[in-house]
């Protein structure tokens, strides 16, 4: 009985192949269940910081690193003040770098590379919040979730092939199989994930000495200007804890801290003096081609008797545009303001930077 015996080798072999594919995607997966936080199997440092540093280049090509060198000196120094304060030194080296892009957002990639958007910081009020989302951003790289995400993305790509080698007539229709299935594993770093960089991006701030509810006033904030804007901050995506959940999270965390630590730093003014002249909108990508007319940021000093709505009209000749005020600069619409406080302001065109010295002379550190 000898018939179809290559055959009946071939399959088995393909079987055995199958097998060999699916236990070492059932080993990675249950390594990163099992594995302490700060390591991670199979990927050395050296490997992190490598895949950095080759990502970091497509970075740079897809979203353009924003021209300002004082802006940029500003982050850098606001993220290395907070990777001195952390415990964990593994990575010894980290880059910080202002990207030019509309979206509003933060991200980090192995090894040590932290992101953040113009967009961004046009949402943000202060020097606390920026340093709280930095912080949340440095936690993903010492806590490996780049680097974890890859191994789950190997471990997705192996139960494809053993697929594939099983039956290679159904190779289409495994792959979409196995994407499906893996979507919520590759999509972003997960809830878990992004709650953890919260807790531990709130603690590094608070340890270099910023107000502890510097995060949860930035997640209340953002999520108005969400609304208005249309567009989502990725820790507020399908894949992310629940904006109500996250915020509650959030302000229990900040509510301990403070209790164990005595910090307030929020340095508003000092964060404004930096993003005087900031484009304001435009492209949030590389692969965007809209026509976006210029805009920049810049700020106006309350006067006696000015309300929002006065203050909307005076600039837009429209004073239903007092909300959009109020949620850019994190204010009730209701509120009544103070003589001398700055007002984070969006005019039309190209920052004139000969024109625009007076908010200097107003402003104090």
């Amino acid at each position: 009985m000898r018939f179809h015996s290559d055959a009946f080798k071939n399959q088995c072999s393909a079987y055995f192949n199958v097998f060999i594919y699916i236990i070492l995607a059932i080993l990675i997966f249950s390594f990163l269940l099992v594995y302490p936080v700060h390591s991670v199997p199979f990927i050395s440092k050296a490997k992190e910081i490598e895949l950095g540093r080759s990502a970091d280049k497509d970075i740079v090509r897809q979203y353009g690193i924003y021209q300002d060198k004082a802006l940029q000196l500003y982050v850098n120094t606001i993220g290395q003040t907070l990777v001195s304060k952390l415990v964990n030194k593994e990575f010894g080296q980290f880059y910080f770098k202002v990207v030019n892009s509309s979206e509003i957002n933060a991200f980090a990639l192995p090894g040590g590379y932290v992101y953040v958007t113009t967009g961004l910081l046009s949402a943000l009020n202060n020097e606390a919040e920026l340093a709280s989302v930095i912080g949340h951003e440095i936690a993903h790289v010492t806590l490996h979730h780049g680097a974890k995400l890859m191994l789950r993305s190997i471990g997705s790509q192996l139960l494809t092939i053993g697929g594939v080698l099983a039956n290679p007539k159904n190779a289409g229709e495994l792959m979409a199989i196995s994407s499906a299935a893996f979507q919520q594993i590759n999509m972003d770093y997960g809830r878990d994930a992004e709650l953890e960089s919260d807790f531990q991006g709130m603690l590094n701030s608070v340890e270099a000495g910023y107000h502890p509810y510097s995060m949860v006033n930035f997640l209340k904030n953002l999520r108005k200007q969400e609304i208005m804007s249309g567009q989502s901050y990725h820790g507020f995506q399908a894949s992310h804890p629940e904006t109500r959940e996250r915020i509650i999270k959030a302000g229990n965390i900040a509510s301990s801290l403070s209790r164990k630590y005595n910090t307030s730093v929020k340095n508003k003014n000092v964060y404004i003096k930096n993003l005087q002249g900031l484009v304001y909108g435009g492209k949030k990508h590389i692969k965007d081609r809209g026509r976006y007319k210029p805009k920049y940021l810049d700020f106006y000093i309350v006067k006696n008797g000015d309300t929002l709505q006065s203050i909307s009209n005076k600039f837009y000749h429209d004073n239903r545009r007092a909300y959009e005020i109020a949620v850019i600069n994190g204010l009730k619409e209701n509120i009544a303001l103070k003589e001398g406080f700055a007002l984070k302001i969006i005019r039309d065109g190209f920052f004139d930077k000969g024109k625009s010295t007076s908010i200097k002379k107003h402003l104090v550190n």
